[in-house]
C-alpha cells in the first residue's frame, strides 16, 4: 500500500502490491482483364494491332502489311506467351481465403496445421521427428503448447529482479523473466522451378507488372520513346522477375542520395536467399539488420524493398532451392515490422493473396503470414524503435515467438509467445481468453501496465503498441520492469453465469483484497460504527480471508486483526473480543470449501457494497460547499476520488463517505493543465447544458484518470446503442 500522500490506490498499484515488490522501491526509483489482347476473337485482335499501328478497321491493306501485321501479331502473343507462363491460376481466390495462421509469426506456421501428418514440403515422418528433436533441444527453444503457440504458465511469487525460470518436462531451461524465443522453424521446401510464380505477373488491375509500368525507373534508351508500350513492358517484365545477380539501378524513381542503400539492401537479399556467394564479413543476420535499419531511417526505401522481394518471389528459378523459401521469409519480417506506401498496398497485397490462396504452393503459409503481418502494420502503425540483435537473429532463423512473462495480480505468472507484430491488445486478448471472457467490449476493461522501477506512477500501454518495443527500450537501458495485466475498468458486473474459471477469481480476487484491507470499500457515516449489515459481513470475509489462505484451524485473535479492514480495529463500538466471536461464529460455514470457492464468496459479498469496483486516487482540490465567493482565498484539501460504473466520486479521506458525486452522462469533458511550477491539474466540466461548473483537482495521476473516465463513458455510450437496437 502506498500513503495517501502520492496514491491510495488503483488498479495497478493493487496489483503491484500483491507482487511481493518493496513499493519504496518503485516510489523512489491478369491477361484477362476486359479489352485486353486475349479476350478478343482474333479478327477484334488484327483491329487492335492495326489500331495500335496507326491505320484504321475498315481501310485495306496490302498483302506486304499483312504480313508485317502478321508478324506483329506473332510477336505479340509471343509475348503474351511468356506472361501466361508465369501465370498460376487463382484457384478460387473469390471463395476461398487464406489458410489460418498464428499472428505475427514468420515461416510456415499456418501450414503446419493440416501438413503436419503428411509430412512438410515432402519430408518423412521421421525427418520431421528429428527436425522437432533438434528444436527441442535449442537454447532457443521449447515445445509448442497443446495449443499451437498459445500460452504456458505457472504460478509464483513476484518481486526481486522479476526473473523466473520455465522448464520443460526433460528439465532443460527454456527462458528467462525476460523471455525467450520458442523455436518455431521454417522447414525450407524442395525446389520447385514454378512453385514461386505468382498470379498477378500477368496484366491484371493490381499486378506487379501494372504497377512496374507505372512506378518503375525506365532505361534511357526508352525514356525517348515511351510510346512504345511493347518495349516498355517487355523490360518491366524482366524487372518484375526474380534475378540473381544485384542490380544496376534502384527499382524505383528514388533520390540519388538513397541509391547505395537501395542497392545494398538488394545485395542484402540476395546473400540471405543464398544467390549470392557467402560474404564472412555479412552473416545472415547482418543481412537482415541491415535491411531493416535502413527501412527504420528512410520511409522512402520501404516501398523499394518490397518491390525487390516481390520481385524475388515472382518466377523465382534459383540454383538455390532455399532462394524462394527464404525471400518469402524476409518479405514476412519485412511486413511485420513496416508498412507500405497506399500506392503500393493493393499491388502488395495482390501479390501476398494469390500466393497464400493456392495452397499447392510450399509459400502459401508463408504468404498468408506476410498478410496477416501486412493488415497488422497498416492497423498499427509498424514498429517504432529498431528491433534488438537477438530479436533479429531469432526472427531470421524462423524463431518467431518470444517466452514473454506477463505478471497477474496475486503473483501468477502466465507466458504469451509475443512476435514482433504482437501489440498490447493481442496480448491482452489472450489473457482474457484464458480467464474466460470472450466479449470484445468486455476485454476493453483490463489493461497492460508497464511498471519500472523508479517509477512512482505509470499509464497503461496503448493497445496498438508494440510489445517488443517496449520490452526492447528497457532492456537496453538495463531497467528492471514487469508487465502487470489487470482490470483497470470495472463497467461489467460479476461473471456468474455460466461459472467463472478459477483464474477469474484468482486474478479479481488478488486485486480487490488490498483496496478491502486498506479499508478503501468501507464506509464510516459520520465517523460512527458501520451498519450491522456491514458488521456481518466483515466478520464472515475474515473467515472467508483465512480459509483463502488455504488455513484449515479456528483463527485466533493475533490472526483476525489482519484480516479486518484498517478502519475497523479503531471503532469503539466493537472491541477485538467481540470482533473475535464475530469471526469464530462466521468460520464453520466456510471451513469446508475450498480456498478457490470462498474467494468466489470474497467477491460476491463485496459486490454489494457501493464502493465495490472503484479506482481510487488521491487528489487535492479546491473545496467550498455552496457558495465559492465567500471564500477569501483558495483552499486546496485532500480527498479521494474514486472511479465506478456509478460515475466520479468525491470521497472523505477519513470516512470515505460520498461529499460529491456525478454520474458520467454529466461528465462533459476534461482537461489536463499544466502550471508553471510544475504541477499537474485536471479539470472536469460537468453539469449540463443549462447549467456547467469546472472542478480543477490536482494529481499527478491526471492522464490516467482522464483516461478511465474517456473509457467509461464510451463503454457506456456503447451498452446504450446495443440497447437501442
Amino acid at each position: 500500500t502506498q500513503s495517501k500522500g502520492s496514491t491510495i490506490s488503483s488498479g495497478v498499484r493493487a496489483a503491484a502490491a500483491t507482487l511481493n515488490v518493496p513499493l519504496e522501491r518503485l516510489e523512489t526509483s491478369n491477361v484477362n482483364s476486359p479489352g485486353s489482347p486475349n479476350q478478343m476473337s482474333p479478327t477484334d485482335k488484327g483491329h487492335h494491332l492495326h489500331h495500335m499501328m496507326g491505320g484504321h478497321p475498315g481501310q485495306h491493306q496490302s498483302p506486304h502489311h499483312l504480313h508485317h501485321l502478321h508478324h506483329q501479331q506473332q510477336q505479340q502473343q509471343q509475348l503474351m506467351d511468356e506472361f501466361e507462363d508465369m501465370h498460376i491460376d487463382h484457384g478460387g481466390l473469390a471463395d476461398s481465403s487464406p489458410p489460418p495462421t498464428m499472428m505475427g509469426g514468420y515461416g510456415n506456421e499456418g501450414r503446419l496445421h493440416g501438413g503436419m501428418k503428411h509430412g512438410i514440403n515432402g519430408q518423412s515422418q521421421q525427418q520431421l521427428q528429428q527436425q522437432q528433436q533438434s528444436q527441442h533441444n535449442s537454447p532457443y527453444g521449447g515445445e509448442r503448447s497443446p495449443t499451437d503457440g498459445g500460452m504456458a504458465g505457472r504460478a509464483g511469487s513476484g518481486g526481486g529482479t522479476g526473473s523466473g525460470m520455465i522448464v520443460n518436462h526433460k528439465g532443460s531451461p527454456m527462458g528467462n523473466g525476460n523471455g525467450n524465443y520458442s523455436d518455431m522453424h521454417i522447414v525450407a521446401g524442395g525446389h520447385h522451378e514454378n512453385d514461386s510464380s505468382p498470379t498477378q505477373t500477368s496484366l491484371t488491375k493490381h499486378s506487379l507488372l501494372q504497377f512496374a509500368m507505372q512506378h518503375f525507373r525506365t532505361d534511357d534508351e526508352f525514356k525517348s520513346n515511351r510510346s512504345d508500350k511493347r518495349a516498355m513492358r517487355n523490360q518491366h517484365a524482366d524487372l518484375v522477375k526474380w534475378q540473381g545477380y544485384p542490380l544496376r539501378a534502384p527499382l524505383l524513381r528514388l533520390p540519388a542520395d538513397l541509391t547505395p542503400l537501395a542497392l545494398e539492401c538488394f545485395d542484402c537479399v540476395l546473400r540471405y536467399c543464398g544467390d549470392l556467394a557467402v560474404d564472412p564479413e555479412l552473416s545472415e543476420v547482418k543481412c537482415v539488420y541491415t535491411v531493416l535499419m535502413h527501412c527504420h531511417k528512410h520511409l522512402a526505401l520501404r516501398d523499394e524493398v518490397y518491390c525487390q522481394l516481390m520481385k524475388q518471389t515472382t518466377a523465382n528459378r534459383s540454383a538455390c532451392p532455399d532462394s524462394a523459401q527464404r525471400a518469402w521469409r524476409l518479405l514476412s519480417i519485412l511486413a511485420a515490422y513496416f508498412g507500405c506506401s497506399d500506392a503500393l498496398r493493393p499491388y502488395l497485397i495482390e501479390h501476398l493473396t494469390s500466393a497464400a490462396s493456392d495452397r499447392r504452393r510450399p509459400c502459401h503459409g508463408t504468404a498468408a503470414v506476410c498478410l496477416t503481418n501486412l493488415r497488422k502494420t497498416a492497423r498499427c502503425g509498424g514498429r517504432k524503435n529498431v528491433p534488438s540483435v537477438e530479436e533479429v537473429t531469432a526472427v531470421s532463423a524462423g524463431r518467431s515467438a518470444r517466452r514473454q512473462i506477463y505478471r497477474l495480480p496475486g503473483g501468477a505468472e502466465r507466458i504469451v509467445n509475443t512476435r514482433c507484430s504482437t501489440v498490447v491488445g493481442d496480448v491482452i486478448a489472450e489473457l482474457c481468453s484464458l480467464l474466460g471472457i470472450e466479449s470484445p467490449a468486455e476485454q476493453q476493461e483490463f489493461s497492460l501496465y508497464c511498471i519500472v522501477q523508479g517509477d512512482a506512477f505509470t499509464m497503461p500501454l496503448a493497445a496498438d503498441e508494440y510489445i517488443l518495443d517496449v520490452t526492447t527500450e528497457l532492456l537496453k537501458s538495463g531497467q528492471p520492469f514487469y508487465l502487470i495485466f489487470c482490470r483497470s475498468v470495472w463497467h461489467f458486473a460479476l461473471k456468474r453465469d455460466p461459472a467463472p474459471t478459477p483464474l477469474y477469481i484468482e486474478v479479481l480476487f488478488n486485486q480487490v483484497a488490498p483496496d478491502y484491507l486498506e479499508g478503501l470499500l468501507l464506509e464510516l457515516p459520520n465517523g460512527g460504527a458501520p451498519s450491522p449489515d456491514y458488521v456481518r459481513d466483515m466478520a464472515r470475509i475474515a473467515a472467508i480471508l483465512h480459509r483463502a489462505a488455504d488455513l484449515n484451524h479456528l483463527p485466533a485473535m493475533k490472526e483476525i486483526k489482519f484480516l479486518l479492514p484498517k478502519p475497523a480495529l479503531s471503532l469503539r463500538e466493537l472491541r477485538p473480543a467481540q470482533w473475535v466471536a464475530l469471526v469464530q461464529s462466521a468460520w464453520p460455514s466456510v471451513a469446508g470449501l475450498s480456498p478457490i470457492q470462498v474467494k468466489a464468496q470474497f467477491l460476491n459479498v463485496l459486490s454489494s457494497w457501493p464502493l465495490f469496483g472503484s479506482s481510487f486516487f488521491a487528489v487535492k482540490r479546491v473545496w467550498a460547499d455552496e457558495n465559492p465567493m465567500e471564500e477569501p482565498s483558495p483552499m486546496w484539501r485532500e480527498l479521494i476520488l474514486a472511479l465506478n460504473r456509478r460515475g466520479v466520486l468525491f470521497l472523505d479521506p477519513n470516512t470515505h463517505e460520498t461529499m460529491q458525486h456525478w454520474p458520467f452522462n454529466e461528465v462533459i469533458s476534461t482537461r489536463k493543465v499544466r502550471s508553471e511550477d510544475g504541477a499537474l491539474f485536471l479539470d472536469m466540466k460537468v453539469g449540463n447544458l443549462l447549467q456547467q461548473r469546472v472542478i480543477r483537482v490536482q494529481t499527478e495521476q491526471a492522464h490516467e484518470i482522464s483516461r478511465l473516465v474517456r473509457q467509461y463513458i464510451t463503454m457506456a455510450q456503447a451498452q446504450q446503442r446495443d440497447r437501442r437496437e
